[in-house]
């Protein structure tokens, strides 16, 4: 008599053993990530607001992320996103510096000497002299400019503005010192000027004593020179004039002062 044979038992599957938790993974992940756009992104200018922003919600999420199992991968997104947030802040510290550069320019940094259109450039005068009529002010690149001692004049009566007390005419003389051909446009004249501490006001006239008053654009060759006149109106007493020239937007401003 036979038995019915009992089937074998399958073989049991071997547990199974879940994958080990990534505590933080995803924090630290997004740090590296918002550290790299940071960084990336700090030395533009016209950027660098937004991603400071990226980079500091990367600098929390970093921070959290130290406590969790990507240790190294969290402290690369810190160190990224603390690069991003400290290149942004020098980027624009520089950025305001340069701006307040050109909008306040810096005063009589050039040469200061005695001559003229005709005279030899004397030694430099002492650092910070101010010029005043009669001496030439150089630039760095070796533009000058002379301004001579104020002539009264009489307005005609055409003149603008009517009613002027009194008047003074200055001769000035630009002289192209540079290798480069010099355009006057971009010169300005007499946009600070003052008579005793208040605003002076330009004068134009075409057909009176005044005449020939007013700034020609022309191109000074290197080694030439270009002369021209300002006139402005001041108070019925002499007093003190200031004039402030500039060749250009972000060049040294030259300041004369004198009576007037």
């Amino acid at each position: 008599m036979s038995y019915p044979q009992q089937a074998p038992y399958p073989p049991q599957p071997m547990p199974y053993a879940p994958p080990p938790t990534t505590k933080f993974g995803a924090l630290a992940w997004t740090a590296l990530i918002l550290g790299i756009v940071g960084v990336v992104g700090s030395p533009v200018l016209f950027l660098n607001n937004l991603t400071a922003v990226v980079a500091f919600v990367g600098l929390v999420l970093g921070i959290i992320a130290l406590f969790g199992s990507k240790k190294v991968l969290a402290a690369i997104g810190v160190v990224l996103c603390v690069a991003g947030v400290a290149i942004t802040v020098a980027v624009q510290v520089k950025a305001v510096q340069e701006l307040d550069a050109i909008i306040s320019g810096t005063t009589n940094n050039g040469q200061v000497s005695a001559g003229g259109v005709d005279q030899p450039v004397a030694a430099q005068a002492p650092p910070g002299e101010v010029p005043t009529w009669g001496k030439r002010y150089t630039w760095q690149d070796g533009l000058a400019v002379d301004v001579a001692a104020p002539e009264a004049c009489t307005p005609g009566p055409y003149a603008a503005p009517q009613g002027v007390v009194r008047a003074v005419k200055f001769t000035i003389v630009v002289t192209n010192g540079t290798d480069k051909p010099f355009e006057t446009a971009v010169l300005s004249v007499g946009t600070d000027a003052q008579f005793n501490g208040k605003k002076a006001e330009s004068v134009f006239d075409s057909s009176g004593g005044c005449e020939g008053s007013g700034f020609d654009s022309t191109t000074v060759l290197p080694g030439k020179t270009f002369t021209f006149s300002q006139v402005y109106s001041v108070g019925a007493e002499p007093g003190e004039m200031q004039l402030v020239l500039q060749p250009t937007f972000m060049s040294d401003k030259a300041v004369f002062t004198g009576q007037a």
